[in-house]
């Protein structure tokens, strides 16, 4: 699947005349993304980002960004929004989650945005384990199994988990800015990235931190299904038999892969005995 993608000026957002026939929204109910259709495919509009504008006939994304937007920002929605829900529509599942290799094998983390899956990415790699993705993991199948694909070859953290694993003197942060975006770390020795596929052997759910040491809970078929449809992406909501391959490729995964929901502190003095604690863990299993 090959898109090409185009820049336009930024731009106010224009009003849509028709309603969206989906909707994002944050946790307090704030609408973040709106999903239209158009002639020869769909608008997707970020709120807070941008309108990309997918043409699945000439195939070809269309962005129109909204002023003031940092350029990296939109970069991530289109690669990190934009291709993973194409690559769904194709067929191709992505989870949203971070991926690291352990023994040659591919643990995933899933969660929502803010649940630690980037820092742990990083942290994992800084300990010796490369990272497939920190974000957008792209389920393939290689024979009777399934691989996780490399995917983007840097780590965006927030300044203190940049500052916490890779020191103090790579931060540059604005303590007058209320609000502080992420910053694009690119793999390197002290971060390395896988650039094969690894068999997956299991997926950990992100929980809400509560313990203050590494728990382990087993997760049911139902619960893992459940989880990795609400952490999945899904273009077409009203299309029915993308549905239906989309539900059942989810419950294949669940079946066939051990899930776990995993509660941990999050200390970045205590980071490197989280991160040996989910690797015995991970060894312990033998999956």
């Amino acid at each position: 699947m090959t898109y090409t993608l185009a820049w336009r000026p930024a731009q106010v957002m224009e009003d849509v005349a028709e309603a969206p026939f989906d909707v994002w929204r944050d946790d307090d109910g704030t609408a973040s993304t709106m999903f239209h259709r158009t002639p020869n495919g769909f608008l997707v509009r970020f709120l807070d980002g941008g309108d990309f504008a997918i043409d699945l006939v000439a195939k070809k994304i269309t962005c129109t960004p909204v002023p003031d937007v940092s350029e990296d920002y939109v970069l991530n929605l289109y690669s990190n929004q934009i291709l993973p829900l194409l690559w769904t529509y194709n067929g191709t599942p992505v989870l949203h989650a971070s991926c690291v290799v352990i023994d040659g094998g591919a643990y995933g983390f899933l969660g929502r945005s803010g649940r630690g899956k980037s820092t742990l990415a990083a942290a994992f790699a800084r300990q010796g384990h490369a990272f497939l993705t920190d974000d957008g993991m792209v389920i393939e199948a290689d024979g009777d199994c399934l691989s996780v694909r490399p995917y983007l070859a840097s780590v965006r953290l927030l300044p203190d988990s940049q500052g916490a694993l890779l020191g103090d003197g790579a931060v540059d942060v604005d303590e007058d800015d209320d609000w502080t975006p992420k910053v694009r770390v690119p793999a390197s020795a002290l971060i390395p990235h896988a650039d094969e596929p690894a068999p997956l052997k299991a997926i950990y759910v992100l929980e809400e931190p509560v313990s203050d040491e590494a728990v382990f809970r087993a997760l049911s078929v139902p619960a893992g299904i459940d989880a990795l449809l609400q952490h999945s992406f899904l273009l077409d909501s009203h299309d029915k038999v993308r549905v239906r391959t989309h539900f059942k490729a989810m419950a294949e995964l669940a079946e066939a892969y051990p899930m776990f929901a995993l509660d941990y502190p999050r200390d970045f003095d205590r980071i490197g005995e989280i991160v040996s604690a989910i690797t015995s863990h991970a060894r312990q299993r033998d999956v």
